[in-house]
């Protein structure tokens, strides 16, 4: 007779401890295997728990995740932000230190991409992991709006809209980011940053008028000097 397969030893933990290594065996699936790996049978092996215990701390597989994309942006967020901050910098050198970390060599492993491709796939259907998706996307958003919004109307920078700005960065970042870790030969992470930097330099120079606070025109008048008028 063939032996039985081997059950994972239960070993009892507090519920946030084992909700936190669900998540850690959620993110290890979903790196080596992609879509296959949101399976239950296989969350719970990595886990080294029963399938049904995933259920106990999650309403379901989709959920579960939810809450692995969530702990995944939020924590990669904040690396990005803490090695754009960890020093004393201009707002032009906290950006490009922003840029050099989102193409850090980490970040452009294969098996992260195959993450984010189940993550963005699950968005179109599934509730949870679109509101996810959302929330993250403005936490990043806002992250990019903090840093442009202290180069801002400061040293000779005309005061540009925060929203949309940050917007087209991040579509920007996003692009480069995905075509590097797609195909890593198109061109090296320092390219990356470099486009990253003179797109700064553009929106600093007012190459992009649909960004401005005021229009060009507008703020070309307002540095022109006023003549006085003549009492008669």
């Amino acid at each position: 007779m063939a032996p039985e397969p081997r059950r994972p030893k239960f070993r009892r933990a507090p519920p946030t401890v084992r909700r936190e290594a669900l998540i850690e065996a959620t993110l290890a699936c979903l790196r080596a295997q992609g879509h296959a790996g949101v399976s239950a049978r296989r969350i719970g092996a990595e886990a080294g728990v029963s399938p049904g215990l995933i259920t106990h701390h999650f309403p379901s597989i989709s959920a579960l995740v939810a809450a692995a994309y969530e702990s995944l942006a939020m924590s990669l967020l904040q690396s990005i932000e803490q090695h754009a901050r960890e020093r004393e910098a201009t707002a032009r050198e906290r950006l490009r230190r922003f840029f050099e970390a989102s193409f850090a060599p980490g970040l452009l492993e294969p098996g992260l991409f195959n993450t984010w491709l189940v993550f963005w796939s699950m968005t179109a259907h599934d509730a949870s992991v679109r509101a996810v998706h959302n929330r993250t996307y403005v936490a990043y958003r806002t992250a990019l709006e903090s840093m442009l919004g202290e180069l801002s109307g400061s040293d000779g920078t005309p005061a540009f809209k925060l929203r949309p700005a940050a917007i087209a960065l991040s579509a920007l970042l996003d692009g480069l980011w995905i075509e590097a870790s797609m195909t890593p030969r198109t061109f090296k992470p320092a390219e990356a940053v470099a486009l990253c930097e003179d797109w700064i330099s553009a929106l600093s120079e007012g190459a992009f008028p649909s960004l401005l606070s005021t229009s060009p025109a507008r703020a070309a008048a307002r540095r022109r000097p006023r003549t006085p008028r003549r009492r008669g």
